[in-house]
């Protein structure tokens, strides 16, 4: 099953990818400036298929780490009544090329992908520090399920609190499932 994550606002929040570090640039310059090799490859030469002049635009990558980052769609358009949040405004939040959680043993397996790891965690809290203000709190929530049986479960007693004035990030952090972390500023 895929790892849903969820932050719920009083307020409409921005959407789109955080945090990552890439150049943009059309296919043909990628081609001749980049990496003239890679007109051999068979996705560039599918791409090329559909736009012959390699005028479409891609996003470059110099590693995994500038790739990582946060993404956030919504406002979700329906809730299931069985929604754990106060909060009218659901969002779903992806840490995109790593995860939620790292911790030691995270870190001795992959240090690379544990920065992966680091970065989306960190994107996420200054995130909801940029967006959060004073005096108000947002609701994280994670589950497996989707659809209308995403909510269905009761949330677990790990629930937390995280002040952002005060939040420092150590090197081992989790955002379990079925947690609800409330966070305020």
């Amino acid at each position: 099953m895929t790892q849903y994550y969820y932050i719920a606002s009083s307020r409409e929040l921005p959407t789109g990818s955080f945090g990552k570090n890439k150049t943009v640039m059309t296919i043909r310059d990628y081609i001749e400036k980049v990496n003239p090799s890679a007109k051999d490859q068979i996705v560039m030469q599918a791409l090329l298929e559909k736009d012959p002049e390699g005028d479409q635009l891609m996003d470059i990558f110099e590693t995994e780490l500038d790739a990582a980052g946060l993404y956030v769609a919504g406002p979700m358009k329906s809730v299931d009544a069985s929604c754990p949040f106060r909060q009218p405004y659901i969002y779903q939040v992806d840490p995109d090329g790593g995860s939620f959680e790292m911790n030691d043993e995270k870190k001795l397996s992959s240090s690379e992908y544990y920065q992966c790891r680091r970065k989306c965690i960190t994107e996420l809290f200054q995130y909801m520090g940029r967006h959060l203000e004073i005096g108000e709190e947002l609701e994280l929530y994670s589950c497996t399920a989707y659809g209308c049986e995403r909510f269905s479960d009761l949330p677990n007693q790990d629930d937390l609190v995280i002040d952002l004035s005060t939040f420092q990030l150590e090197d081992n952090f989790e955002w379990k499932e079925r947690q609800m972390i409330r966070v305020r500023k």
